[in-house]
């Protein structure tokens, strides 16, 4: 069984317990965000979209769920005596990302036509990918070895960029629709991620800035949880609005003569 950590004593005098407490609120609120933007993202997906979009669809349940699994793993990492927790933390900052960007390519490859777009990889590089990070993550968790860790932090960094530069190419391509909509709310939150991760391994590689490291953690993950419900109200504001396109109560009598 878990005991309660000594960690947070509710101690106003003591800097740590500050520092604890304004990361347990932010994972509060990205897990909250999280959870929101997946109930409404299914919806729409389910009862709104008309495009094909399968692929994009589940990549993205997946990177939200991460998004989940990461603020549930950083609560229990503050409030249980389990470090190992630390672990899943990181796994879901990297699959959060990873996911995202492969949403996001599957938006970009969508097409009216159904036909797709031409792809620089085959479609069987993208769960070679996958296969590769987890392997990663789970020699991290299981045998703890040294070449794990660049790749999770290689991870990071590459899949922060993929996502990028396809978020760039999907808005350019699919302007005016949902789809360039969603990548242009979703992209904030990868980029104050990545942001985040490459402060953490700049710091964690000097000596004397743990309170940086705390506190740009504590703002960009702040940042995260507000852009992603930032992209949940987005979403629901454009299924209203197409609801509001059948709504009796909104249409005067007109007649085309």
């Amino acid at each position: 069984m878990f005991d309660f950590a000594p960690s947070i004593t509710f101690d106003a005098t003591d800097p740590a317990t500050t520092v604890a407490l304004g990361q347990l609120f932010a994972y509060l609120a990205i897990g909250l965000a999280a959870i929101v933007l997946l109930y409404y993202t299914s919806v729409y997906v389910r009862d709104v979209l008309a495009a094909d979009v399968s692929d994009a669809q589940w990549y993205l349940f997946v990177g939200i769920g991460a998004a989940i699994v990461y603020a549930v793993a950083g609560i229990g990492t503050l409030l249980l005596e389990g470090n190992w927790l630390s672990l899943f933390v990181e796994g879901a900052v990297l699959f959060f990302i990873l996911f995202l960007a492969l949403a996001i390519r599957a938006m970009y490859h969508a097409e009216r036509t159904g036909r797709g777009r031409s792809r620089l990889l085959p479609a069987w590089a993208d769960y070679a990918v996958i296969a590769i990070f987890i392997a990663a993550w789970w020699g991290t968790f299981l045998t703890g070895a040294d070449w794990t860790r660049p790749v999770v932090a290689a991870g990071w960094i590459l899949t922060s960029a993929w996502a990028v530069f396809y978020g760039v190419q999907t808005v350019r391509v699919h302007e005016g629709t949902t789809l360039a909509a969603l990548t242009r709310h979703l992209l904030p939150a990868i980029l104050c991620v990545a942001g985040v991760v490459f402060i953490d391994i700049v710091t964690g590689a000097l000596a004397g800035y743990d309170a940086l490291a705390d506190a740009v953690w504590i703002v960009g993950t702040t940042l995260v949880a507000a852009f992603l419900f930032n992209t949940a109200v987005a979403i629901r504001q454009q299924g209203g609005e197409l609801e509001r396109l059948y709504d009796w109560t909104t249409w005067r009598e007109q007649s085309l003569d």
